[in-house]
């Protein structure tokens, strides 16, 4: 386990409704968020998955479907094109760290939902997203990303998906980060859907692992668009402590280290049996062929223990 920060960390989650395939508008946008976001103090600011490309979110029209690869295809683009450069630009000129993503081409051509990290100094740090299910023309990624900043924090980044898999996180636990990235885009999911998720899902991660998580959900266009985007920043405990109503700005929250160290998730990271979890990294196996970690079924007994037990009548109204 890496060090704990010592110095409080204010964070902004900033959701909007991209411009599918306008990536020089979308750029401006966030440069200008950027600048404005420098204004409140934000030392990093997180922004939606695909938000510079737009178009990762599945078609509804099977027709679409089938041409699936050449559009994101053409949405692509490399995390070195010079219209990046400009969100690199104003990181270093505003001091504001920032994530934000996009659908990038490979060199191998293979397509990539990844977030790009910017930090002040130079630095770059590019996540591809891990569990793509749902989304055939794009790839898996094949590594976890967990970097230091010169803050003293420990970052993570999963991207959409990757955060359903309660694994993803638990490694980034593992792995030192006191702050998960976890940015999202619009799904066929409805607006329900996506707060009881948030509301449970995502405060179950941070309370697990004993770490910050920065949630930020994009919005679809269209004619209710500014009603679709959601932030969230939950603590340690799984508490959230900061939370975007739909359609509203940018949320800001001052995060304290002294919690991860305090948290409960943090402290039970040092108990857990790691000889008792290795069917954790194998395929899933038929009940009836697994073996070995468990009480059989057909276990002898090993002596008697002692039992005793009350009736007590139970109030009808009673649970």
């Amino acid at each position: 386990m890496s060090s704990l920060p010592t110095a409080t960390l204010r964070v902004a989650s900033i959701p909007f409704a991209a411009q599918r395939g306008a990536i020089e508008h979308n750029v401006e946008h966030v440069v200008a968020r950027l600048e404005h976001a420098a204004l409140d103090g934000v030392a990093l600011a997180v922004f939606p998955e695909a938000c510079l490309t737009g178009g990762i979110e599945e078609p509804v029209s099977s027709g679409l479907r089938k041409a699936r690869r050449a559009h994101l295809s053409a949405l692509a683009t490399s995390v070195d094109s010079p219209l990046l450069a400009a969100v690199a630009d104003a990181v270093e000129r505003t001091g504001v760290a920032a994530g934000v993503g996009l659908i990038e081409r490979g060199a191998n051509g293979a397509l990539h939902s990844s977030y790009a990290m910017y930090l002040p100094g130079g630095e770059r740090h590019v996540h591809r997203k891990l569990q793509t299910d749902g989304q055939r023309h794009i790839a898996c990624g094949d590594r976890f990303t967990v970097f230091d900043t010169r803050r003293g924090w420990r970052l993570a980044v999963l991207v959409g998906g990757d955060n359903y898999l309660v694994e993803n996180a638990r490694m980034a636990a593992l792995l030192g980060a006191g702050l998960l990235v976890a940015p999202h885009a619009p799904s066929g999911a409805t607006d329900a859907a996506g707060d009881v998720w948030m509301r449970r899902m995502l405060p179950a991660r941070a309370l697990d692992n004993g770490m910050f998580v920065v949630y930020c959900d994009g919005a679809r266009r269209g004619e209710h668009e500014s009603e679709d985007a959601a932030a969230a920043i939950v603590d340690p405990c799984g508490h959230i402590v900061a939370q975007g109503v739909r359609g509203g700005d940018m949320v800001v929250a001052d995060l304290d280290p002294a919690l991860i160290a305090t948290s409960p998730g943090h402290r039970w990271l040092g108990a857990r049996r790691p000889d008792l979890y290795a069917r954790l990294s194998r395929d899933m196996q038929p009940a009836a062929s697994a073996r070995g970690g468990y009480e059989p079924r057909s276990a002898s007994a090993r002596g008697a223990v002692p039992i005793s037990f009350a009736v007590v009548k139970r109030d009808a109204a009673g649970f």
